[in-house]
This record gives C-alpha cells, sequence and structure tokens, in this order.
C-alpha cells in the first residue's frame, strides 16, 4: 500500500495460549503510523508511536489512544511561529493532558506505562522522545545503537514527556522502536543481529516469515523503519496475545 512518502506492512501474531504465556503479565499495546497527507504535512514528515500499559484498563486504551491524537494533531498543525518545534509542542500539549486530566485522579497511572514516538523529516532528519521503557534502535549498517538510552525513566516536574533529541539519518538507516517484552525477546532469539543483515525491506518481510514459529510465542508490537534517499518504507510488525 503506498501512500505519499511511505509504505505500510502490518504483520500479527497470536500465540498460542499456553502455561507460559498465561503467566506472562497482562498489557495493552498499540502502534500508530501516521503519513502525512497534505503540503504542510509532508514538509512535517511521518509520525511513528508504540505504546504499552501493563493495566489493561480502558482508561490505559482510552488515553494511550488519546495520546497519540493529540502528538498527532499539533505534530501537523501549522505553527505559529514558523521557527517553533512542532514535535515539541506535540509533547508540551501531551504533558499538559496528562498533568491535568489523568495524574491528578491516578497517580500511580506512570506505573509499568510505556510510551513512545519519533518523527521522519523529508530531509532524513529524526526527532525522538520516550516515557518508560520502550526501546528505540538505530540500525546502521551491521550495527544496532540505543538512541533511546539517553532517556531517564524520572519525571523532571510535570515534565512526563522529556526534551526532544535530534538527530540525522542516513540513507539505509532502519529504526526499531519495541515494546519491552518484544525487545528482550529479540534479544534472547539473536533477532536483533539477524535484522542488522536485513538491509531491505522485502528481506524483513521474509525473515519473520522464516521465524514464525518463535514470534509466535512474544508478546507485544515493534516498529522498523526503512530511511531511504528520497523517502520512507516503514515496516510496521505486532505481536498479540
Amino acid at each position: 500500500m503506498a501512500i505519499n512518502m511511505a509504505k505500510v506492512f502490518e504483520f500479527y501474531f497470536n500465540p498460542l495460549p499456553n502455561k507460559k504465556i498465561a503467566q506472562k503479565e497482562a498489557c495493552f499495546f498499540e502502534t500508530f503510523c501516521f503519513l502525512p497527507k497534505t503540503f504542510f504535512e509532508k514538509k512535517q514528515g511521518n509520525l511513528f508511536i508504540v505504546a504499552q500499559s501493563s493495566n489493561i484498563s480502558n482508561q490505559s486504551q482510552i488515553v494511550i489512544n488519546h495520546l497519540a491524537n493529540i502528538i498527532k494533531k499539533y505534530f501537523y498543525q501549522k505553527p505559529v511561529f514558523p521557527s517553533y518545534c512542532s514535535f515539541q509542542l506535540a509533547l508540551n500539549q501531551a504533558n499538559n493532558f496528562l498533568n491535568q486530566e489523568i495524574l491528578p485522579n491516578n497517580r500511580l497511572f506512570l506505573t509499568n506505562f510505556h510510551f513512545a514516538s519519533f518523527a521522519i523529516g523529508p530531509k532524513r532528519n529524526i526527532k525522538v522522545s520516550k516515557i518508560g521503557n520502550i526501546k528505540i534502535i538505530l540500525l546502521r549498517g551491521k550495527e544496532a545503537f540505543d538512541i533511546g538510552s539517553n532517556f531517564t525513566c524520572e519525571r523532571i516536574t510535570d515534565k512526563i514527556f522529556p526534551d526532544v533529541i535530534e538527530g540525522n539519518l542516513q540513507k539505509g538507516d532502519r529504526i526499531l522502536m519495541a515494546t519491552p517484552e518484544v525487545f528482550q525477546s529479540f534479544q534472547d532469539q539473536k533477532i536483533i543481529e539477524d535484522l542488522c543483515l536485513c538491509q531491505k525491506s522485502k528481506l524483513v518481510k521474509q525473515f519473520f516469515k522464516q521465524k514464525k514459529k518463535i514470534v509466535r510465542e512474544f508478546s507485544g508490537a515493534c516498529l522498523l523503519a526503512f530511511v531511504k534517499k528520497n523517502h520512507i518504507v516503514s515496516l510496521l510488525s505486532k505481536f498479540s496475545k
């Protein structure tokens, strides 16, 4: 499916129920891939989000979806001041929502709550922010770099989402964003090393098909974005209970 700057693939893996799976802590997770539609939105780029909460109540689902919509709205909204970072503005609005609408009534909501987002602009510039333990990994060539390791898990005043980390990507780079359990499973099964060798999106699609028996035991979500010369090809993978 080709839409503007991206081609998106989604994969769903449903593990067979067993005692090992049943003993795992239940959680709700979601992924979002927002693609630009208008000329202005194309100047902003693509927006990706991965979120997980160990609290599977309706509130968790509602909050995750609402946060994603807030970030999308303000990221693609034309700024009053052209020089202002729309990604930072979106995160500030997300902070306001959590501080004003959620935390006053549920101080423990952020416990085991994980939410990460990154945006890739048309010039291959990337902006990243997260709370919790979502992993954000840069795959460059045959090497992997944890670009999300600089974010602290400690809350600073009312700034739940911290400042944005920015950088520049190269042609052929890939960005992997995964929930904690999926990333741990990737490490245990040495899938990260294999993904480093898959430098084309079609190879990753084939790889997951080959690993079907393994990944169907995973629980969580991951997102992998391929950076091309003139556009972004993204591969979106979900692993669910």
